[in-house]
């Protein structure tokens, strides 16, 4: 067969190289200029010093604050290196797809074109979907639509894009889609006999991660083979620079970098990240306490239904309760507000683990880890409002080592991650813990020395939720939430829940003690400092009855309807939160079960409220019943649903 080539073609190819070329060109000066800077704040405080304690401390506040803004405007430009148009989708469309020369299928995807992709499936416009999934030949999907796994079947119509990752597609004859077709990790048949916009392909399977309904896909780097004419690749290699961590009051701005490697073998996918941490902290200095490390080798054999096997290295800062506030969130409110709604303890050792998935609903894993806990201890990083006023102390957490087996179980079926209409949602957690204290801490006392000291302890978590649309506009969601001791030793401090807060039961203030005993944090008669979390049980029940708006007022277009059965985009809600903690197993001075287990609804502490939810997040009130009346309400921001 004899290839021919249109006179346009070749100044075509040649424009879009030097394109590519200019992109990466821009991207490395960019590195450069991060670079200078970073080097700059870091040795600018090297000057002469002030000479009265008062003023040292203010230089110090304002170097610190040029710093960490000079250090997030940095990693902002590194991060916003993509072309622009990785906003949006900008792929073209064709007018006549049926056969049509110019919309013959492209394969492989450039790292720009799968920012592409991925930022169509996180529009709020775009209808989310798990495979298999079809769309018959006498309808039609108005506006676009991503399918995560397979198989797809399109007989009718997508008015729009259409993405489909870790699936195959297929397309009947006559079946129309109005704008481009991207498939991550799947193969496309019936291209032909279709009208179709633009089709791009890589078959090869994606890794790809979705945190709050917000998918992340994890691309090889595949840029350098393609400029220079090699085709595609068995594997790739890349640097990365991002903020993947919270803010926070003991790390302050946490940055990983360092190298990534894909590699295809005909076992599976080889994929490694070897990243250092560095966390700018109070001021940017490179100490033992500034730096860590995260690196992971994973190995995965399959495409949409998968084995994944690999090992892990940390050095980092973990969370002692991640279940409340997203990490966006968490972020967001400390470095804004001055509200670090976590508590925080260093964490440093390997771990192996073994995961499965189906492809669509069910996952699964079994990671055994050997860590080293330890303290942290509070910083006073930059924040934007209230910058002068103290941090709440990060409580002070045992020193230990453990070897953990941990056991999860998810199971999803919801309609949509972000905004589901119905489904269920499960997720479970069992845990086994052995280990070694060099300090141990109670509900009444901070952690003394205790070098002879073993614990053995076992801790579940169980978050069942159910979706239930009760007609076209409206939704009664509920939510169930246990968790804590189930044998053993009494829980390191490490390991204890608590129920306060916008994330729990959102009536009370995070942290707030109301009642006497503290059914909340289950603190004792005295404090400890930074009020830590202490139940060894907790359990929590949500209920939302959320009913969608039909219409809303535009400022500059006056009022418009919104199409609630496409996106839910926006709705009001009332809820109600009801649960508590309490300490539940042995001590050495007190029975397993003590005075304060709940023996009846009395017991329960609850709060009611209502809110008002535009896009993914929005504004809620909520009041505690039973609280005294000065207490007045709770009025929070979230950037997610409730659940």
């Amino acid at each position: 067969m004899t290839a021919r080539m249109t006179s346009g073609e070749p100044s075509r190819r040649n424009a879009h190289l030097i394109t590519r070329m200019n992109a990466l060109m821009i991207t490395r000066m960019n590195a450069l200029m991060i670079t200078r800077i970073i080097t700059r704040v870091m040795t600018s405080g090297s000057g002469a010093r002030p000479a009265s304690r008062r003023a040292r401390a203010g230089v110090c506040a304002r170097h610190h604050a040029m710093s960490v803004a000079a250090l997030l405007a940095a990693a902002g430009a590194l991060l916003a290196a993509t072309p622009a148009g990785a906003q949006q989708p900008t792929w073209s469309t064709c007018t006549d797809t049926a056969g049509g020369r110019d919309c013959a299928p492209q394969h492989g995807m450039t790292r720009r074109e799968r920012d592409e992709a991925q930022a169509l499936y996180n529009a709020p416009s775009t209808r989310r979907e798990h495979g298999p999934f079809t769309v018959p030949a006498d309808s039609m999907v108005r506006g676009s639509l991503a399918v995560i796994g397979g198989p797809v079947r399109i007989s009718g119509t997508v008015d729009g894009s259409l993405l489909v990752v870790n699936g195959d597609v297929t397309f009947d004859a006559g079946a129309v889609v109005s704008g481009s077709v991207a498939v991550l990790g799947g193969r496309v048949t019936g291209a032909d006999t279709a009208r179709i916009g633009r089709l791009r392909m890589d078959e090869d399977s994606v890794r790809y991660v979705i945190e709050d309904g917000v998918l992340r896909i994890d691309a090889p780097f595949e840029e350098i083979w393609r400029l220079l004419g090699q085709g595609k690749p068995t594997g790739g290699i890349g640097m990365r620079l991002a903020l993947t961590r919270t803010y926070n009051r003991v790390e302050g701005l946490p940055i990983e970098f360092g190298p990534r490697l894909r590699y295809h073998t005909p076992l599976g996918t080889v994929a490694a990240d070897i990243f250092g941490v560095f966390r700018t902290g109070s001021r940017l200095e490179w100490t033992g306490n500034n730096v860590g490390h995260s690196a992971r080798v994973e190995l995965r054999m399959g495409r949409s239904e998968h084995w994944s096997v690999g090992g892990r290295l940390f050095d980092v800062v973990a969370p002692v309760e991640s279940w409340q506030l997203s990490d966006v969130e968490t972020g967001l409110a400390a470095f804004i507000a001055h509200s670090d709604y976590r508590d925080y303890y260093d964490t440093h050792g390997g771990s192996g683990f073994i995961a499965f998935r189906d492809g669509r609903a069910l996952r699964g894993s079994i990671e055994v880890s050997r860590e080293t806990w330890g303290p942290r201890r509070t910083l006073n990083p930059f924040t934007l409002w209230r910058n002068d006023e103290p941090w709440r102390e990060n409580p002070v957490f045992d020193r230990a080592r453990y070897l953990r087996t941990q056991a999860r179980l998810s199971y999803d079926t919801r309609t949509d991650p972000i905004r589901p209409r119905s489904g269920w949602w499960l997720q479970g957690e069992y845990e086994v813990g052995d280990g070694d204290h060099e300090t141990f801490g109670t509900e009444r006392a901070t952690p003394v020395p205790s070098p002879d000291r073993q614990v053995r302890y076992g801790r579940g978590m169980l978050d069942l939720r159910r979706y239930s649309r009760l007609s076209r506009t409206a939704q009664l969601n509920t939510r169930v939430m246990v968790g804590g001791w189930l044998h053993g030793d009494a829980l390191p401090l490490q390991r204890r829940l608590s129920l306060s807060g916008p994330g729990a039961n959102t009536g009370f203030g995070f942290r707030e003690r109301v009642t006497t005993p503290d059914r909340l944090q289950c603190s004792a008669a005295e404090l400890l400092p930074g009020l830590p979390a202490l139940c060894d049980r907790m359990m929590l029940l949500s209920v939302d009855y959320r009913h969608d708006i039909n219409w809303l007022v535009d400022l500059f277009g006056g009022a418009r309807m919104i199409q609630t059965d496409r996106s839910g985009y926006g709705g009001w809600l009332l809820f109600t939160d009801v649960g508590r903690g309490w300490l539940h197993s042995p001590r050495a001075a007190l029975p397993a079960t003590t005075a304060d287990s709940p023996r009846g609804f009395e017991a329960l502490q609850t709060s009611v409220g209502a809110g008002l939810e535009l896009g993914q997040g929005g504004i809620y009130v909520a009041k505690a019943l039973g609280a005294p009346p000065s207490r007045g309400v709770q009025v929070f921001v979230r950037l997610v649903r409730r659940y």
